[in-house]
């Protein structure tokens, strides 16, 4: 309400686009180079996709087709365990990442209580409740 009565809503709606842009950058960035290994690796298991059939084709009559059948339904179940493995690894790098931070600054930050001053206030100190106002005024303009 305060934002809209004083008239700010473009420009905290452009501060709030622009940090959500900045904190989520990072985010992309994994996205993109997790695609770009993705495609790295299909490549290279259509290469040996086309090195296996190529091998199949000149050994034809040395081979059992059963077992060039298997060959290849397995390169394919090779490229998608390789894109998992991908994907599972930056994961955990990424969570790694965050454990790390969590345990320095847990061990580096120092605390925030005074040596030999308990944080807890006296039983007896809220005795009585009350709140005065005095001289207090208010309007709106």
């Amino acid at each position: 309400m305060t934002i809209r009565a004083f008239g700010w809503v473009r420009t905290f709606t452009a501060t709030n686009k622009k940090l959500l842009d900045a904190s989520q950058r990072p985010y992309y960035l994994l996205l993109c180079i997790q695609r770009w290994l993705v495609l790295v690796l299909d490549l290279i298991v259509a290469a040996l996709a086309v090195l296996l059939v190529s091998l199949a084709v000149v050994l034809r009559s040395k081979l059992d087709a059963g077992f060039l059948g298997l060959a290849l339904v397995n390169i394919m179940n090779l490229s998608h365990a390789l894109a998992n493995l991908v994907q599972h690894w930056t994961s955990l790098e990424t969570s790694m990442g965050a454990i790390a931070r969590i345990k320095d600054f847990s061990e580096n930050t120092p605390s925030e209580t005074v040596p030999g001053k308990t944080s807890s206030p006296n039983l007896a100190w809220p005795t009585g409740g009350s709140l005065r106002f005095e001289g207090v005024s208010a309007s709106y303009g």
